[in-house]
């Protein structure tokens, strides 16, 4: 037979871990809740990072990509030149009465 202290203390055992469920639930959720604010924190220092070694190495590349472009246009600037100096000499030359052939191509044929 059940009598009234087993019944209370029934109760009193289902209302105390009532409250501590309850009471584990409520501190879980701000717990969570830091945990997912430090995570996010440091998921967005490390992008932070990787994002700025990135556009540092970006930049270099971009920086030797102008110096090529450069260098290769002088180049071409210095080639184009060559190319008029060299028609120039052999024109001068044919027309005092030499005998030569055109020069080489500095490019390849059909540019």
């Amino acid at each position: 037979m059940i009598n009234a202290w087993t019944v209370g203390a029934s109760v009193l055992v289902a209302v105390a871990a009532l409250i501590t469920a309850v009471v584990a639930v409520l501190k879980a959720r701000p717990e969570a809740r830091k945990l997912k604010t430090d995570a996010t924190a440091a998921l967005l220092t490390a992008t932070t990072a990787t994002t700025a070694e990135l556009a540092g190495q970006v930049a270099k590349l971009h920086a030797e990509t102008n110096r090529l472009w450069d260098a290769q246009h002088a180049q071409e600037r210095r080639i184009t030149e060559h190319v008029r100096w060299d028609r120039e000499v052999v024109d001068t030359l044919r027309n005092l009465g030499g005998q030569i052939s055109d020069p080489p191509p500095l490019y390849p044929e059909g540019t």
